[in-house]
């Protein structure tokens, strides 16, 4: 039997609002290519089709296409993730019809419901996936849980439904033709990830262990952006990753699809593939004339470009544009040497004294900077201005207008 998996696409996903429908449109389409090459029996889908839970028309559109051009040669299951809506889910299964060739896993269900499903193989052979969507930590499973469970932790009550789905794979297995796989959407502890994933989904809340993991030849796992093994030695499965950068956590990632050979009663055989994953990701620091050096290797990346000068530079945006004229920049942002403070250490004679407005503000432009003007002299002016109200004098400013106009002349 041979499967391949995908996982978290995204679609509809911006990176610092610009679309990456051109990158999805890419790296879906080396999918599609990839599956016409393999031949797969069963193409697997391990969750976060959508990245938002309303998806508008025209994603819905692109995914279900990509979905119907993967169906078209193998059947398709997808599973629910934290990002795609359980209700859509329902809605594109009833409209797949009595014999579909894309089945939507919308949420976890008892074996003998749908959590369980037997597909046909190669050979006379019979594909048995258990199924775990995306589990929300603050609501009750039905038929997997009752009041009692209230005060079990995530990772307990996940194992709950593991041993039951479990349970769901062994009834009538047949070891002579059944190849079995679990497909789930989980944070499984020890995994790394990106950092583009929603933080309180792969935080201690919602971490799960690998110990009661279902006995199958695969493991086909969704969630978590970075393609890796399963952290546990003995458990044949990985986290296919997203296709494409999702975010600057990932630009460093090389995105993958994986293809799994499966046989009745032995561990699969799994091979990464790499995709190219569409526009690359690149963060650049340095001067103008660094950036200039790097430009060859950025080509028409996605960007965020950090150029450091020793006095404001007007129009900096511009320029950059010019070093980078194939490029999409993203952000911005200028750091200036005349701009920014250096931190210097305060001496405090009382330990326990609170620091004044003055030293408050000079830690602020030291980490911060300012926009134009020179920071020493933004700190005079303030320091002018704590002086006149503490001594409840007008305080005299002749050089503010100018200060204001070399503040507005840096923006």
């Amino acid at each position: 039997m041979r499967l391949l998996h995908v996982s978290d696409w995204h679609v509809g996903r911006q990176t610092y609002r610009c679309s990456r429908v051109s990158d999805h449109e890419a790296a879906l389409g080396e999918i599609v290519e990839l599956a016409r090459e393999a031949r797969p029996h069963l193409v697997l889908h391990t969750g976060d089709v959508f990245d938002g839970f309303r998806p508008g028309y025209a994603e819905m559109a692109f995914a279900v296409e990509a979905l119907e051009e993967l169906a078209a040669l193998a059947p398709v299951v997808v599973v629910a993730g934290n990002h795609d809506s359980p209700a859509l889910f329902r809605l594109f299964d009833r409209l797949q019809g009595a014999d579909p060739r894309i089945r939507f896993v919308d949420r976890v269900r008892p074996p003998q419901d749908g959590g369980v499903l037997d597909l046909p193989g190669a050979d006379g052979e019979v594909v048995r996936i258990a199924f775990l969507p995306f589990v929300h930590a603050n609501r009750m499973v039905d038929r997997f849980e009752d009041a009692t469970t209230w005060t079990a932790t995530y990772s307990e009550r996940i194992q709950r439904i593991e041993e039951e789905l479990e349970r769901g794979l062994a009834a009538g297995y047949d070891p002579s033709r059944h190849v079995l796989v679990f497909a789930a959407h989980l944070y499984v502890s020890g995994a790394r990830f990106s950092g583009s994933e929603r933080p309180l989904h792969v935080s201690e809340a919602y971490a799960t262990r690998l110990q009661r993991l279902p006995n199958v030849s695969y493991a086909a796992f969704g969630h978590i952006h970075l393609p890796q093994p399963l952290p546990r030695r003995g458990v044949t499965g990985r986290y296919a990753g997203s296709p494409i950068p999702l975010d600057f956590g990932e630009e460093r990632e090389q995105k993958e699809a994986v293809l799994v050979e499966a046989e009745p009663g032995r561990p699969a055989v799994v091979t990464p593939v790499a995709l190219g994953g569409g526009r690359r990701l690149r963060t650049l620091v340095g001067t103008l004339d660094e950036i200039r050096e790097a430009a060859p290797t950025v080509g028409d990346a996605l960007c965020r470009v950090t150029v450091c000068t020793d006095e404001p530079v007007p129009d900096l945006t511009r320029l950059v544009g010019e070093v980078l004229p194939a490029a999409t920049v993203v952000e911005m942002s200028e750091d200036c040497s005349a701009t920014r403070l250096e931190v210097v250490e305060a001496i405090v004679d009382d330990a326990d004294a609170e620091p004044g407005f003055s030293e408050l503000f000079r830690a602020y432009l030291a980490e911060r900077g300012t926009r134009g003007a020179r920071a020493n002299r933004v700190l005079r002016t303030f320091e002018t201005l704590v002086q006149a109200v503490e001594a409840e004098e007008t305080a005299r400013l002749p050089d503010l207008d100018e200060l204001l106009l070399e503040r507005v002349r840096g923006s």
